[in-house]
């Protein structure tokens, strides 16, 4: 399963690094301050890095990367262009996190504990250059894209620095949604079940999935969807044999249910990779400087 994830995780990184390079060169550079590695914790997972232009002073915006990789692979490190691209031609802050993989003793909930944690460093580390980073735009790819909605719904009234905006790329939504477990390019249902199992903290069999709907739910985006929820793009791929496309559709449906301004920019015929789809992949571009320009500025 390990090489599968690879696979699709670094084409999709080649996707979202992508968008930080179209049309977007010229204007005002700015230098960078950068802190690698920051700690969060005592585990040897819980670093954060973070970019912050030269001599910004008030407030600032944050775009936060959450990496991919199922919740038991990735790192940070794949989205050091992207910080730096932010950071040095839109002027503002950027971080990337890493957070413990999930397993036995670590679910999803655990992870998000650890997202609270590392953006207290990052408003603090803010601080201490001079800056209040009083705002973030979460955004990932494929899990993090996960993280990145779960997170935004579920903690957006007590985060250290309010969600204000939210892009998920390939993320999972509702991980109780039987099409996840069939026919999955990771694996059989119980391959899948167990991944599941350890995603939501609770251990299940496929035949009994049943037993563990509330925790599927409770790790779940959709089951924090309300008329307060943050604007969001889904970028999301028709032909997706990791996380399937009814994934997008539900979390559409329901954010519309509630008026939540969102946009679902659909990848006709792409896997989990987002594909070749040039509209669009320009589309993605224009909503997520769009959403920077208005959210976080």
């Amino acid at each position: 399963m390990l090489e599968k994830i690879t696979a699709f995780f670094m084409a999709i990184i080649n996707f979202f690094m992508s968008l930080f390079g179209l049309g977007q060169a010229g204007g005002q550079q700015y230098n960078c301050q950068t802190f690698f590695d920051l700690s969060y914790g005592t585990h040897e997972r819980q670093v954060v890095d973070l970019f912050v232009p030269e001599n910004a002073s008030g407030d600032l915006g944050l775009v936060l990367f959450i990496h991919g990789g199922a919740w038991i692979q990735g790192d940070k490190e794949s989205y050091k262009g992207g910080m730096e691209y932010g950071a040095t031609n839109l002027g503002i802050a950027t971080a990337s996190v890493n957070y413990r993989y999930i397993s036995d003793d670590v679910d999803l909930l655990d992870v998000l504990d650890d997202i609270d944690s590392a953006l207290a460093k990052v408003k603090a580390k803010g601080a201490e250059v001079g800056v209040n980073i009083n705002k973030v735009l979460l955004t990932g790819d494929s899990a993090g894209g996960h993280l990145s909605l779960l997170y935004a719904y579920a903690r957006k009234k007590t985060a250290p620095i309010a969600p204000v905006a939210v892009i998920s790329n390939s993320g999972p939504t509702d991980l109780y949604d039987d099409n996840f477990y069939h026919n999955n390019a990771l694996g059989n249902e119980a391959v899948i079940s167990d991944l599941m199992s350890k995603a939501c903290g609770q251990r299940f069999a496929y035949e009994a999935k049943e037993s563990a709907k509330a925790a599927l739910y409770s790790v779940s985006p959709i089951s924090y969807v309300s008329s307060d929820c943050v604007p969001t793009v889904i970028n999301h791929g028709t032909a997706d044999t990791i996380v399937p496309f009814s994934n997008a559709q539900t979390l559409d449906a329901l954010l519309t249910q509630h008026g939540v301004e969102h946009v679902l920019n659909v990848y006709d015929g792409a896997d989990h990779d987002l594909g070749k789809d040039e509209d669009a992949k320009d589309r993605a571009d224009e909503l997520l400087f769009g959403y920077i320009d208005r959210f976080l500025k």
